[in-house]
């Protein structure tokens, strides 16, 4: 799933667009719209001949500003892609080839000759239009120690379903969020406000860690990522060659280590 580092490489992916006019607007599906009121010709009438003024992003959601005062805010599902031209950034810098399959374009934004497409084979990308930017959390690249500490004092809920709230913390997926839990020794059912000064630390340290990695890395998928080892039944701890442990936490799949997660 999209996370903020894929979202990332997304904004860069349409960042050569930015002071460009977008000329043409097609919506090969309705349900890309189904989060809002807009309709396909509301949404051509707003977005249609304004010019890109920036192309931001907050957490998991690319936003592109335009010269007529609104917003496009593109979330990407489970497995959305965005590619300018059948190139798609890399999040740390570079570029590579990703040529999008014709019967999953949702999306396709024509300036000029070039041509930015979105890719959803499964059809759970949305496209919104001036959202409320307000309900976002801290994105996770501007998160600092003490955001992270008041953060988790201000909650008793479990600590992963906490960071995985956008409202809070905004960019942090369930890969990332197994990943940090790994990486600072937490289990990530503990309550949050319940965590004391030295675990706190440790588990800041893994979410610099995560998130630099993933940076690095450009993606957080399992064969990009994965310092904890397989997300499969019966994997073992790279660290501590004991049985990973499978729970629900918060409605999530979560994976951790029942020996140094404590």
């Amino acid at each position: 799933m999209p996370e903020f580092v894929e979202a990332e490489a997304y904004r860069r992916t349409a960042e050569p667009l930015v002071g460009q006019r977008i000329d043409g607007l097609e919506i090969r599906d309705e349900r890309l719209l189904r989060q809002g009121d807009a309709t396909t010709s509301v949404v051509g009438g707003v977005l249609g001949g304004a010019t890109i003024a920036a192309v931001r992003r907050i957490g998991k959601a690319v936003l592109i500003d335009t010269d007529s005062g609104h917003t496009a805010a593109l979330a990407f599902g489970l497995r959305g892609w965005l590619s300018l031209d059948g190139q798609l950034a890399r999040a740390s810098g570079g570029w590579r080839t990703r040529m999008p399959t014709e019967e999953h374009l949702r999306l396709v934004i024509h300036s000029g000759e070039r041509q930015l497409e979105l890719e959803d084979q499964l059809r759970l990308s949305t496209l919104r239009i001036d959202i409320d930017e307000a309900r976002f959390g801290i994105d996770i690249l501007e998160l600092t120690p003490s955001d992270f500490r008041d953060i988790c004092a201000a909650s008793g809920r479990q600590i992963k379903s906490l960071l995985m709230d956008q409202d809070r913390i905004a960019g942090i997926g369930n890969l990332i969020a197994d990943e940090i839990f790994f990486q600072g020794k937490i289990d990530p059912r503990r309550p949050a406000n319940e965590l004391d000064k030295s675990e706190l630390e440790d588990l800041w340290v893994g979410v610099r860690r995560t998130r630099q990695r993933v940076l690095d890395r450009n993606g957080s998928h399992q064969t990009m990522l994965i310092q904890s080892g397989a997300r499969e039944k019966g994997a073992e701890c790279p660290r501590c060659k004991v049985e990973i442990s499978r729970i629900e936490v918060g409605g999530r799949t979560t994976y951790f280590c029942p020996e140094h997660q404590r």
